[in-house]
């Protein structure tokens, strides 16, 4: 009878523990599908648009581990989005506030939380969390990128160049014509001309192709009469962004005459037309031809650009010449009236777009209010433009 009783201990063992694991996959059953009728009940909450009661319970649920970290990280966006920020404000907090939470994890809710005060517009407090995951030593660029983008909307440029100053030689590389703005921005904000100079000169030291340093740097020399630098700057833009030669005209004009060399203002037209300025160069130069006496060569000039590259500008340049040379009479007030009728078309259709986003514009503007990218805004060309 012993005997049967220390073999039958074996099998008494082998069922207990087997018993013992069917209850607690019972259990765990039990308990993933009362996570699972949560999450359902959640979702309904937010279909439903009571996303108050939705954020109670998925902070009630809140059993962080490897498995569910991502979805409350998910939820969290997903009220960011929804400009619900309150509320991903709040999910990320106790997120983070979870003793068992990983360091890795922690800072991925730390940025989470980052960008939730961001779009709030708590930037002082965003700024403080992204400044404390920069100075870890295995950081992410996010953290740097969100930085720049805090400092570009409070304006405190210096602040972000000293960002991007601390990057790595490559993303320097890649971020140098944000810097060259930057320092841009720094001297519309200087008071005098000298400092002024100063920064755009940083600025060309960044990026010494970027037209906009360029350009307001000419305007600074003739403002402050030093003409043969404000000539080298002209000639220098010519080669950085021949794009903005148009806009650099009127300062063109005007340092060149009080130079007194209008001959070397028509040579800095033709130069800048041969390597495709456009339309606005074109005109300028007839013009400068017409009060020098030569309109058959201002009439050749115009028609040879409008064979090579039809513009609205070209055209109406060319009725006006036409307006002028015509005798009085029913066709030259109907040529008079179609060239006003072209002019406003002009002063209708935006000069500028956007190379990243297509935003249009009337005017220039450094920075592209839509998407955010800096010197992207050009000239339009083609038939309404140059």
């Amino acid at each position: 009878m012993l005997e049967i009783l220390f073999l039958l201990l074996p099998i008494a063992a082998g069922y207990g523990w087997y018993m013992g694991r069917r209850s607690v996959r019972h259990k765990q059953g039990n308990e993933h599908k009362k996570l699972s009728r949560d999450y359902f009940t959640g979702l309904n909450f937010l279909l439903s648009n009571e996303s108050d009661k939705a954020v109670d319970l998925f902070i009630s649920m809140l059993d962080v581990d490897d498995e569910t970290i991502d979805t409350h990280l998910s939820l969290g966006s997903l009220f960011r989005k929804r400009g619900e920020v309150d509320r991903s404000i709040r999910i990320h907090q106790n997120l983070i506030a979870r003793p068992s939470l990983g360091n890795e994890q922690r800072d991925i809710a730390m940025m989470e939380l980052g960008k939730d005060y961001q779009a709030a517009g708590f930037y002082d407090r965003a700024e403080e969390i992204f400044l404390n995951l920069v100075k870890q030593n295995d950081h992410s660029e996010m953290a740097e990128d969100h930085l720049i983008d805090i400092y570009q909307v409070t304006k405190e440029w210096q602040k972000a160049i000293n960002i991007i100053n601390s990057l790595k030689r490559k993303r320097q590389q890649v971020l140098r014509h944000n810097t060259a703005h930057f320092y841009c921005e720094l001297a519309g904000e200087e008071t005098k001309s000298r400092d002024q100079v100063k920064m755009l000169l940083s600025a060309i030291k960044q990026a010494p192709d970027c037209g906009r340093a360029i350009l307001t740097l000419a305007d600074q020399y003739l403002a402050l009469g030093e003409l043969a630098k404000c000539h080298d700057m002209l000639i220098k833009l010519l080669d950085a962004d021949i794009e903005l030669v148009p806009d650099a005209l009127p300062t063109a004009k005007q340092a060149f005459t009080e130079r007194g060399d209008l001959i070397g203002y028509c040579d800095f037209l033709r130069q800048a037309l041969a390597e495709g300025a456009g339309a606005s160069v074109a005109v300028n130069l007839a013009h400068n031809l017409i009060e020098q006496g030569e309109s058959d060569e201002a009439e050749k000039l115009i028609l040879d650009g409008l064979y090579r590259h039809p513009t609205m500008k070209s055209f109406q340049h060319l009725m006006q010449m036409h307006v002028q040379q015509a005798e009085e009479g029913q066709a030259k007030e109907s040529l008079s009236m179609l060239e006003k009728l072209v002019e406003q078309q002009i002063k209708y259709r935006p000069g500028y777009r956007c190379s990243e986003c297509g935003f249009p514009s009337h005017s220039l503007y450094w920075h592209c209010p839509s998407c955010k990218n800096w010197g992207s805004i050009k000239r339009i060309r083609g038939l309404d433009g140059e």
